[in-house]
């Protein structure tokens, strides 16, 4: 098993909170599949539904992702032993 080590955050986490912030950070292509999502979700959904659309929101303002996430689809993240990163695990995973 390999992971890349993963750096803190160099700042506060800035995730979309309200269903109206999440469409303005959504880019056009996404609106309204979001719209449709909320039109179609059960009420019990909607509080996990907004949480993963801000996820995506979030994520499509990182200017890096869409390369990070082409590299590990491909393969060609870097990737480390786990015991580099954690080393009382070395040697056994």
């Amino acid at each position: 098993m390999t992971a890349e080590p993963l750096g803190p955050a160099t700042g506060p986490v800035d995730r979309p909170r309200t269903v109206g912030a999440i469409r303005r950070a959504l880019p056009p292509e996404l609106r309204d599949r979001f719209q449709t999502a909320l039109d179609d979700a059960d009420a019990a959904d909607l509080s996990g539904l907004v949480a993963q659309w801000a996820a995506v929101a979030q994520t499509a303002a990182d200017a890096g992702a869409d390369t990070a996430a082409r590299a590990v689809r491909s393969g060609t993240a870097a990737t480390y032993e786990i015991g580099d990163i954690f080393p009382a695990l070395a040697g056994r995973l």
